[in-house]
């Protein structure tokens, strides 16, 4: 029947007539979102009765006219007991077997988010030990469309050695970490391609709504134009960088699944556009939740981890690295993490995933589940004020600021009225960060981590990295 689906919305047939169908994301093994209507959709005959139960719940409508049908159940507590979900229509029952109820995690971004298990570091040991049934795997293929679609060939895996390997690292990591510390069922869903843009994962719509994205908006629009008007073969290689089209694909399918939140790891093919990323991110999370049906959905951002990038200016990543703190930072039911110490100079894919996906999920368990303290948050720059030759700086998050080392701080660079910068010093005394160099007098502006190569040595108690920052650049 998928096949009969697939092939009908190629063609511009109409839907399916023969029997009552379900999302592609309803499958045997699945997670259902637990503490939320559960929503479950398809398509049928015009006018079909259907009804859907699952756990002592029975909910009944019909097929409307567009041969479309969605219904919800009353929410559920998570259950790692598997349970049986059914949909019946008038010629027929689909049965769903080995359902949990916990939370569902979207693991999304490009290739960094692709990496799979079995090639990171250390992953002998840590494929050997991903045997858990309270974990569910749902990959997304790597597919793109003009338009919006609605079928998709997924289905929902078991948790083992066999079926964790070749998942996201970062996403599995992150979900194992989570999982182990709520002691609930986790679902993640891999929706990641190598080399996207994040214009390719969002919509036209989310952009229009942003005052600052009017001109992206406008070339966005554009070149949608020409991507309905052309064949494939004449459309550029590299699908994933197309606008909207891994939206139309691999995203909205899947939506209005009841979900938890959205990891994001992505950034590498935007990396050069500064400021406007923040903006664009703005977008992506408009795009999300309104597909997702949670406009409160949690979107946790890994900033990218230093890398050469060819010969560019070696300030490029640090505003790269402002525009993600700025969106997290200015959205209520965002948050980030730094990455610095998880990066290779000399490749875009480093293969240390697990320091960056603990980092990642302590974030995720004290934002959203208040495991833990506000020391899975970065130490961000708060305030500068000169003291005669000194620069006093304070934290948001200090949390113990010292450095992993014990070595006087790094990567520091101070300027005075000439705005030139000069190698710097820094101590730390009560929480704050003193910066003094015997070639400024008086100073005005810092400089912290700011270079693409950059990995400080200021960390808090638990060795997260402080944040890099100009403070002649704003964050919030």
């Amino acid at each position: 029947m998928k096949k009969q689906l697939i092939a009908a919305a190629l063609t511009g047939a109409a839907l399916a007539l023969e029997a009552v169908e379900t999302a592609p994301v309803f499958s045997d093994n699945m997670v259902l979102q637990r503490d939320t209507p559960i929503r479950v959709w398809g398509t049928g005959k015009s006018g079909e009765k259907v009804e859907v139960a699952f756990g002592g719940a029975t909910v009944r409508g019909k097929v409307g006219g567009n041969g479309r049908w969605k219904l919800e159940l009353p929410p559920a507590k998570a259950s790692a007991a598997g349970a049986v979900l059914t949909v019946k229509g008038d010629d027929g029952t689909k049965t769903f077997r080995n359902v949990l109820v916990g939370d569902i995690w979207l693991c999304a971004g490009q290739s960094n988010m692709q990496w799979v298990l079995k090639n990171i570091t250390g992953a002998a040991e840590v494929v050997a030990a991903a045997d858990n049934p309270q974990i569910r795997l749902c990959q997304v293929p790597r597919v793109w469309s003009r338009t919006p679609m609605t079928t998709l060939d997924i289905s929902w895996k078991v948790c083992t050695p066999e079926t964790a390997r070749g998942f996201s690292a970062v996403g599995y990591l992150t979900g194992a970490r989570i999982q182990k510390a709520t002691g609930v069922p986790v679902g993640l869903i891999d929706i990641s391609w190598g080399g996207c843009r994040v214009e390719a994962m969002s919509t036209l719509e989310s952009m229009k709504k942003f005052k600052t994205l009017e001109q992206t908006a406008k070339t966005v629009e554009s070149q949608v134009a020409d991507m309905m008007k052309k064949k494939d073969d004449e459309l550029r290689k590299d699908k994933q960088r197309l606008p909207v089209a891994l939206f139309n694909a691999m995203v909205h399918p899947l939506g209005p699944f009841a979900v938890k939140g959205m990891l994001w790891y992505q950034g590498e093919d935007n990396h050069s556009e500064g400021a406007l990323y923040g903006e664009k991110l703005k977008a992506l999370a408009d795009t999300w939740r309104t597909n997702f049906a949670n406009p409160d959905m949690p979107i946790y951002i890994v900033q990218l981890p230093p890398y050469k990038y060819g010969n560019e200016d070696s300030t490029r990543i640090p505003n790269f690295w402002a525009a993600q703190q700025r969106f997290a930072q200015t959205d209520r039911n965002a948050g980030f993490i730094v990455a610095t110490d998880c990066g290779e100079e000399n490749d875009i894919h480093p293969r240390n995933k697990i320091p960056l996906a603990e980092r990642l999920a302590n974030l995720v368990l004290f934002h959203t589940y208040g495991i833990g303290d506000d020391s899975a948050m970065a130490p961000t720059f708060r305030s500068a004020k000169r003291d005669g030759n000194r620069l006093i700086v304070e934290f948001d998050h200090a949390n113990g600021l010292k450095t992993r080392d014990g070595k006087p701080v790094s990567h520091l660079m101070l300027a005075g009225k000439d705005n030139t910068f000069h190698p710097a010093s820094g101590v730390i005394e009560n929480g704050r960060l003193i910066v003094t160099s015997e070639r400024v007098a008086e100073p005005q502006r810092l400089r912290f981590g700011w270079d693409k190569l950059a990995n400080p040595n200021l960390v808090n108690s638990k060795g997260v990295p402080a944040a890099p920052f100009d403070t002649a650049v704003k964050v919030n």
